[in-house]
């Protein structure tokens, strides 16, 4: 099967997916009537056909870009044009990239809401993600202020993918750090409690760089526990999670309230489209689009909060 004939990480990944999917299929998540009982090998079709049919939810562009990614991480465009001055009307939004992934992964992404008259900023990771989340979360920070001079905005929205949404979450939670500054946060395909596959990447990059120490980013993502809102009750916290995703479990990237939190703003969106999975979460127009929903807000209401 073609499964066994991937590399060792790939293999695993699939074999994430496919417990992934069983699993959703067999839970409460969804009605009775669409419930499930998938055994190994019906799950494995599933995924196995639905991968196929997942480039054709996304542009050519981003076809290029998810393969790109895979195979090398070089990308025909090199570097994102400035966006243009928001029209006063939206908030700006910044985008977090996840692990290893270059800001150009997300010219799609970019170009929907500049075209929408958003200001968008894509922001560059220290050391494209490796380092740690703390010193990650001091960049955001800096990055966050940069968005305000430039543009005016009281409050931006902020969109972080994978380990992006952790290191959002991460500044928000911070004692030492203001939130007052954010309306909307969205979380794409992040394991608050933790990542399997971020595991195979790890044990992938130890061989490959022999005598290197292991970036801490790496047990940061496996061994998350921010599965609730503690402070920063103000932000609108919202997470997209795939069913399809290989790199978190739907179940690990859950974002709950905590009990006697009731004014904490979270809002959970499961995504079952079989044509959207880790990757193609920041590539695909349908996500877009409720992204757009969650953050269209007029600067002057926002200012209001």
């Amino acid at each position: 099967m073609a499964l066994f004939k991937l590399n060792p990480v790939h293999r695993r990944l699939g074999e994430l997916e496919i417990t992934n999917i069983r699993d959703f299929f067999n839970s409460d998540f969804i009605s009775p009537e669409r419930r499930k009982q998938l055994n190994a090998i019906s799950a494995f079709w599933m995924t196995y056909l639905n991968s196929m049919k997942r480039m054709l939810g996304i542009s050519k562009k981003a076809r290029q870009d998810y393969y790109a990614l895979q195979r090398a991480g070089c990308f025909a465009v090199r570097e994102l044009p400035e966006s243009s001055q928001a029209s006063g009307e939206q908030l700006p939004l910044l985008i977090i990239p996840g692990l290893n992934t270059p800001s150009v992964f997300f010219r799609e992404m970019h170009e929907y809401f500049t075209e929408k008259g958003y200001y968008v900023s894509v922001m560059d990771l220290p050391q494209n993600g490796f380092a740690d989340v703390a010193e990650s979360a001091k960049a955001l920070e800096a990055e966050v202020a940069r968005i305000q001079q430039q543009t005016g905005a009281s409050r931006i929205n902020i969109a972080g993918h994978c380990l992006g949404g952790l290191i959002a979450h991460y500044w928000l939670e911070s004692a030492s750090l203001t939130s007052k500054n954010v309306q909307n946060l969205i979380s794409l395909g992040t394991g608050f409690t933790g990542a399997e596959g971020v595991q195979q990447l790890k044990n992938l990059w130890i061989p490959r760089n022999p005598g290197k120490p292991v970036p801490r980013v790496f047990d940061e993502l496996i061994q998350a526990n921010m599965n609730f809102v503690r402070r920063s009750t103000e932000v609108a916290r919202h997470n997209m999670v795939t069913v399809w995703d290989f790199m978190v479990h739907f179940r690990k990237a859950m974002l709950n309230t905590p009990e006697g939190q009731g004014m904490t703003k979270v809002s959970n969106h499961i995504i079952e489209d079989p044509a959207i999975d880790h990757l193609t979460l920041a590539l695909n127009h349908t996500v877009f689009a409720r992204m757009e929903n969650i953050i269209a807000i007029k600067k002057e209401a926002a200012q209001a909060v």
